[in-house]
């Protein structure tokens, strides 16, 4: 570790780090097929410093950046597993991290959508939350202009779709939450894009992320990035000091996700989980549930925007939701139909209407 942290800048010594102790510590059956998708030598991806800076357009944000979307839908096509006769694939394989997409959108179809969204997330959440969450350009997301109200603004969908999310996540917590010193834990969280905008919301807030080893890493570089002089703690941290670490002072911890049983009882004011639990196994699931609903606080609050159905047999609806939970936010998501909107509401005595009757009514249905 004193070879890495002396050869390599910060943040990729952390990157390295960190990485390496989840990879070695990681228990069986972490990863569902969807997310078996990292070179198995990924080290080496994360010391290529240089492709870095342009990782939301290349091969190295595969999976979890709908910008490339169409490469990464190309996996499930049997026939040719390639876009644009790229197999992005193959490349990350190869640690080949040329871009795929441009960083201005030329695209006029493209251009349309996005101003499209644009206006809808705009009618709901108001010019000026927008504007004052747009992306930083830290991994040279790609983007268009648009002209808004009296600004030009750098757009992609992406970013917009975690505006929305983000929206409807504070709407509840400027509300609910108590302290203006929450703690904050979040499960699979991308590339770092929600958790970002959250903590510029509520600087004094502290965040715990939970995740694959490969995504920590780009977590790490996204954070490190965005808030330079934020304190992040680590694996190495909490195996080193154990569960103390929690009542540091800290803004991020990064942990692997089975280390989620780590985390006190009753510790948590929110937890997010945004579009990623659809794609775990379902005893996955049932591992986080068991500890969100032992550390998230009475009063307190759980994110959860995830697709109604993913074959063959996660359904949102068959969720293993406890008897304490009430609904905040119940709907439909108005820029992804597939995808339904939920914020919980921890409470001490058990709900005469249990979240899960409530949630009988969405897709999919019985015939």
């Amino acid at each position: 570790m004193t070879e890495i942290k002396n050869t390599f800048p910060k943040p990729f010594s952390s990157m390295l780090e960190n990485y390496n102790l989840s990879k070695k510590n990681m228990p069986a059956g972490q990863k569902s097929r969807h997310w078996d998708i990292f070179p198995d030598d990924y080290e080496e991806s994360i010391r290529q410093i240089n492709a870095w800076k342009t990782f939301l357009r290349n091969p190295l944000s595969l999976g979890f950046n709908d910008s490339l979307i169409n490469f990464d839908n190309a996996r499930f096509n049997e026939k040719t597993k390639k876009y644009n006769n790229i197999d992005p694939w193959e490349r990350r394989k190869k640690h080949d991290y040329a871009n795929l997409i441009d960083e201005i959108i030329s695209d006029p179809k493209e251009q349309e959508n996005i101003i499209k969204v644009l206006n809808s997330i705009s009618s709901v959440c108001g010019p000026d939350f927008l504007i004052n969450n747009i992306e930083t350009q830290i991994g040279s997301p790609q983007k268009h202009l648009v002209k808004y109200e009296s600004d030009s603004l750098y757009c992609n969908r992406h970013d917009l779709s975690n505006i929305y999310y983000f929206w409807q996540i504070s709407r509840a917590a400027d509300k609910l939450i108590e302290t203006d010193t929450p703690i904050i834990a979040e499960i699979g969280g991308g590339y770092g894009g929600v958790v970002s905008k959250t903590k510029k919301r509520y600087p004094k807030a502290r965040f715990i992320i939970f995740d694959l080893p490969e995504s920590l890493a780009v977590q790490t570089y996204y954070i490190f990035n965005t808030f330079p002089d934020s304190k992040i703690l680590y694996l190495h941290d909490i195996l080193e000091r154990g569960s103390m670490i929690f009542y540091e002072d800290f803004d991020f911890i990064l942990l692997p996700g089975w280390m989620i049983d780590h985390v006190p009882d009753k510790f948590i004011d929110l937890v997010i989980n945004m579009r990623s639990m659809m794609e775990m196994p379902l005893n996955i699931i049932d591992f986080y549930f068991t500890h969100i609903q032992r550390t998230v606080k009475i009063n307190g609050l759980f994110a959860c925007f995830n697709r109604y159905h993913k074959p063959p047999d996660v359904a949102l609806k068959n969720y293993p939701f406890d008897e304490f939970w009430t609904p905040v936010i119940s709907q439909t998501s108005i820029i992804q139909n597939h995808i339904h909107d939920l914020i919980l509401r921890r409470q001490e005595k058990e709900s005469d209407f249990h979240v899960r009757d409530i949630l009988k009514s969405l897709p999919p249905f019985i015939t």
